[in-house]
C-alpha cells in the first residue's frame, strides 16, 4: 500500500512541475509574439516637414476686460420723484444737456411761504428803520435816551438781517428747484439709465450712464521678449474669437447692457483697429514682465465696458520663420511634437515655439529644417512603432 501511496504523490508533483513548466514556456511564447508583432507593426500616418514659412502670428488674450477712462455716473442732486425722462438709451448727449426731470411737491410751496416770510420781513424792515430814523433824530437833541436809541438801532439790524435770511432761503429753494432738472455732466452717450418715470431717488442717486466709448482701452501682462516687438502707436488688427459667450451667456460680441447691434457688425469676424499707448515698465529698464495698454478704436460703436474672451491682436506684417502645423502638437501647451525618425520609427521630442498664425507655430529649437513631423493623432501609440508615412502639401 506504501508503494501505491508514493506512486500517487511522485504522479501529482510530476503533474505540477510539468504544469508549471508549460505555463512557462507559454508565457515566454506569448511575449515573444507579442514583441514580434510590435517590431513588424507598421501604422499609416501622416506628416509634414519642418522648413521656413510665411506666417502673420498673432497673440490670443484668454481673458481681457475693456474698460473707458471717460464714463461718469449722472447724479441726481435734489430729492424728487422722475416726472419725465427725457432721453433714452444710446442717446448722444452733450454736457448740460437735460437726462431727467425730477419734482418735489414741497419745492414749490416752500417758495411760497419764503415769499410770505420776505414781505413780512420787508414790512418789518420799513417799520424798524423809520423808528430808526427818528431816533436818530431825537437822540441828536437829546429828546430820549441813548438806551432807546440803541434798542431801535438794534431792531433795525435785526429786521435787514431777517429779511437778507429769508431771501437766501428763497435763492436756495430756487437752486433746489433748478436741481430737480438732472444735466449730463459730460459729453458722450447714454449707455444705461437706472431710474424710470414714477421712481422717487434721494440726492446723490445715479440715474444714468453716460460714456464717450469711441475709444476703449485693456491691458495685459507681457513678456520682455514680445514687449519688445510692439511699437508704439502703431495700428494693428484685432478681432474677438469668443465674443461674451462664456462670460455673459449671450452671443459673439452682446451689448453689456442690452442694446441691439450695431449695423455691420460680423461677430468674431468683425476687424477692429488697436494700438499700444504704454509699456510699463519702460522698454529702456530692465524688466522680465511689462504691463501693456492698448487703445481700442470703437467708432463702429459694437464694443462696450465689459469682459471679452479670446481676443486676437494680429501682427501688420508677416514673419518668415521655422515653423509646423499646429497639428503636429501632442499637447495643449504645444511643447511636444511626434517625429518620424531617421530609421522610419516614430519619436517624440521636446520643443520650444514662438508666435502663431492659427495654423503654423514658430519653432525656435528642438527641430531644424528637413525634419519630418506627424500631423496625425498619436494617442497610444509607442516610441520606435514603425510607421507609412504620407507628407500634406505644404
Amino acid at each position: 500500500m506504501k508503494i501505491y501511496f508514493y506512486l500517487g504523490v511522485g504522479i501529482i508533483i510530476t503533474l505540477i512541475v510539468g504544469l508549471l513548466g508549460y505555463g512557462v514556456y507559454l508565457n515566454q511564447r506569448g511575449e515573444s509574439e507579442i514583441e514580434q508583432r510590435m517590431e513588424s507593426l507598421r501604422l499609416p500616418l501622416n506628416g509634414a516637414v519642418v522648413t521656413e514659412r510665411e506666417i502673420q502670428p498673432y497673440v490670443e488674450l484668454e481673458l481681457v476686460n475693456l474698460y473707458c477712462d471717460d464714463m461718469t455716473d449722472v447724479i441726481a442732486r435734489e430729492n424728487g420723484r422722475v416726472n419725465q425722462v427725457l432721453v433714452e438709451k444710446h442717446d448722444m448727449v452733450t454736457a448740460g444737456k437735460p437726462i431727467m426731470q425730477l419734482v418735489d411737491e414741497d419745492i414749490p410751496l416752500k417758495i411760497k411761504q419764503a415769499d410770505s416770510d420776505i414781505l413780512e420781513a420787508e414790512a418789518q424792515l420799513v417799520k424798524t428803520r423809520n423808528s430808526y430814523n427818528r431816533y436818530s433824530q431825537l437822540v441828536e437833541s437829546n429828546a430820549i435816551s441813548l438806551e432807546k436809541f440803541d434798542e431801535a438801532a438794534a431792531a433795525y439790524k435785526a429786521a435787514q438781517a431777517r429779511l437778507a435770511n429769508n431771501e437766501a432761503k428763497r435763492e436756495q429753494l430756487l437752486m433746489r428747484q433748478s436741481r430737480q432738472m438732472v444735466l449730463s455732466s459730460i459729453d458722450g452717450e447714454v449707455l444705461r439709465l437706472y431710474q424710470s418715470e414714477g421712481a422717487y431717488v434721494t440726492a446723490g442717486t445715479p440715474v444714468a450712464l453716460v460714456g464717450d466709448f469711441s475709444k476703449l482701452y485693456f491691458s495685459a501682462p507681457v513678456v520682455d521678449e514680445e514687449a519688445r516687438r510692439m511699437e508704439l502707436g502703431k495700428t494693428i488688427n484685432m478681432t474677438i474669437a469668443g465674443g461674451a459667450t462664456a462670460v455673459l451667456g449671450g452671443e459673439a460680441l452682446p451689448k453689456s447692457y442690452g442694446a441691439n447691434y450695431s449695423t455691420g457688425n460680423l461677430g468674431e469676424d468683425q476687424v477692429f483697429s488697436a494700438m499700444v499707448t504704454r509699456i510699463t515698465p519702460g522698454l529702456g529698464e530692465p524688466a522680465t514682465v511689462r504691463q501693456v495698454i492698448w487703445k481700442v478704436d470703437n467708432r463702429v460703436g459694437l464694443l462696450e465696458p465689459g469682459a471679452y474672451r479670446k481676443l486676437r491682436l494680429y501682427a501688420g506684417t508677416t514673419r518668415k520663420c521655422l515653423a509646423v502645423p499646429v497639428a503636429a502638437f501632442t499637447d495643449e501647451s504645444h511643447d511636444r511634437v511626434a517625429v518620424m525618425e531617421a530609421d522610419g520609427r516614430l519619436g517624440f521630442r521636446d520643443v520650444k515655439t514662438g508666435v502663431t498664425d492659427g495654423h503654423y507655430i514658430e519653432i525656435i529649437s528642438g527641430l531644424q529644417a528637413g525634419d519630418i513631423v506627424i500631423t496625425s493623432d498619436t494617442a497610444g501609440v509607442t516610441t520606435g512603432t514603425e510607421i507609412e508615412l504620407t507628407l500634406e502639401e505644404n
